[in-house]
Formats: structure tokens, sequence, C-alpha cells
């Protein structure tokens, strides 16, 4: 894999060694952290692992694991999709990107890596450009979750009448106003260079995010349609996992649950530093508890997914790295 570069510095392959080696050892640093800091929780876990000697289960499994590269797969389309507007890369190409971009985003806060990671991967000379389309793709993905999340979060309050009830009915409230401001900002993408042009300091980001603009509101739905599949994917995951470790709720509380671990996962995602785990494990807990299920199956589940779903492919992600050569 060769990335294009006009930086001198990057003409020298010892240098070129040193800053791979580098960037090695953080990430293997960082995923050892993480792992070392998840080890207590699989402790106090593990015998919900007994669930995997049912023969139904196995299969089970193995269907969830089976629908990680088909996730990933409908984020590699998004993506190819999206960055086509600055340069035409195969589908294998997107799908490497993103894994980079999973790698990285997963040890930076804020999913900052996301963007560095799949704009490495470009060899055009336009690459500041592609950040737009980076952002539209997340934008689209946390849009569909935060649509499905709110639908949970409405269901959740009607169902439960939890405590402090109108500040989640405000809550609520705030996910519409999002959810509307979302729809007319998508809308109106074709206008934005125009708008930029109006603020002399907004016209500062249209090289980064002018791109937005060439995306047709007919292309727009498109990626929509994209980001809702593979939200219904990790969604199916997450649902069998939860049926693997006998979280014996109804499916609609299940559906719900899952919405919302979802919707919390996106909101908290400018926290995002070393894995959201935690994030889902708290968010799961809060609405489980409300249905008597027992928690340290969810909590499994929860685990499980997360590494089927973040860690396996980060690995994959790692070695795309190794395979970098950044001098051309």
């Amino acid at each position: 894999m060769q990335i294009n570069s006009k930086f001198p510095y990057f003409s020298s392959s010892k240098n070129v060694w040193w800053i791979k080696t580098v960037l090695l050892l953080i990430l293997l640093f960082l995923l050892y952290k993480l792992l070392n800091e998840k080890i207590k929780h699989f402790e106090e876990i593990k015998q919900s692992f007994d669930v995997f000697k049912s023969t139904q289960n196995q299969f089970l499994i193995v269907l969830v694991i089976a629908l990680t590269p088909i996730n990933w797969a409908f984020e590699a389309l998004k993506w190819q999709k999206l960055v086509s507007k600055v340069e035409r890369i195969s589908f294998f190409e997107a799908y490497r990107g993103v894994l980079i971009g999973l790698t990285f985003a997963t040890a930076t806060p804020m999913m900052i890596g996301d963007y560095a990671g799949k704009i490495l991967m470009l060899k055009s000379n336009k690459r500041l450009e592609s950040i737009g389309a980076v952002l539209l793709g997340n934008s689209l993905q946390l849009y569909t979750s935060l649509l499905f999340g709110t639908i949970s979060y409405s269901l959740f309050i009607f169902w439960s009448k939890p405590s402090f009830l109108i500040f989640h009915i405000i809550i609520v409230s705030l996910f519409l106003v999002s959810l509307t401001l979302g729809f007319v900002l998508a809308r109106n993408l074709p206008n934005l260079n125009q708008f930029l042009s109006k603020n002399k300091w907004l016209s500062q980001l249209k090289p980064y995010i002018g791109i937005l603009e060439n995306y047709s509101i007919a292309e727009t739905k498109v990626l929509l349609l994209i980001a809702i599949g593979r939200y219904l994917v990790f969604s199916t995951q997450f649902y069998l996992m939860l049926h693997i470790f006998q979280v014996d709720l109804s499916g609609r509380i299940l559906w719900v649950g899952i919405g919302l671990i979802f919707l919390g996962k996106t909101v908290a995602s400018v926290l995002n530093f070393l894995g959201d785990l935690s994030i889902r494990e708290l968010t799961s807990i809060y609405y489980f508890s409300y249905f008597g299920a027992n928690l340290a199956a969810v909590s499994s589940a929860t685990f499980t997914i997360w590494l089927v779903n973040v860690l396996l492919p980060i690995i994959f992600g790692i070695f795309f790295i190794i395979k970098i050569r950044l001098i051309p």
C-alpha cells in the first residue's frame, strides 16, 4: 500500500521506517492498555461464557462473527461513494481505509483518528477536501443512531415512567430538534458554499467542507440508506448476542434497549478514548435494570459484541497500517 507524499522527510526509507515503528508501538501500547483495563471486567463475567457450550449458541456466535465484515462493508461502501467526489477508489481500498480509520479512532478522542486514517489512504493531492466527505459519512451514521435512538428513548419513557420524567422528556425534545436541524442541513447542502461565502470566518472552512455542496439530495438519500443498513446489521448482531447470553426479555424490549445503547454511544462519542465499551456498559445496565434482566449476562453480551465488532477489526487495521508505504 503506497501513499504519495510531498514532504521531503518521507523521501528517506529510514525516516519512514521510524515513523511506522513509532506509530505501531503507540497503537500496540494503547491496545494493550485497553485490553488490560477490560481483563478485570472479563474476570467478573467469564462464568457467563458457559453459554458457548451449547451447539445452538455456537452457531449463533459464528453468525454474529460472519456479520462483522458485512457491518464494515456497509461503512466501506458508504466511504467509497463519499470519496468518489475527490478520488475514485476500489471497494477494497475503501474497506482498508475504514479499518485503518477505526484503529486510529479507537485511540483518539472525538473520532479524530477516523478522519486521519481514511484520508491517509488517498493518493490525490486534494486530501484536505475529503475531510468534508468523512464528516458527512460520520454525520449520517450519527443521524441514523439518533433517529432510532430517539424512537427507542420515547418508548422507554412511555413504558417505564422513569424518575425525573420531565428531564427525560426535555432530552427527547432536544433530540427531536437535532433531527429536524439535521434534516434541514442535509436538504441545503447544495447551497453550502454560498452560505459560507457570506461570512469572513466561515469562508475559511470552504477548502475542507466545501465539497459537501457536490452531494445532491438523491445521493445523500442513498448514503443515508447505506447508514441505516449498517445500523440494522450491528443491531442484529447485538440482538443475537443478547439471545446467546440468555437475556430473557421480550423482543421489543431488547430492540429498544439496543437503540438506547447505541444512542448513548453516539451522544458520548465526544468522550471516545480507548474505545466505547464503558459507554455501552453504563447505558445497557441503566436500561435493562428497569426490566429485571440479568445484568451480568447483559455485560457479557456487551463485552463480547465489542470484541467481535471493534477489537477484531482493529487487529486487521493494525496489519494494514504495517503495510502502508509513505514514499512514492
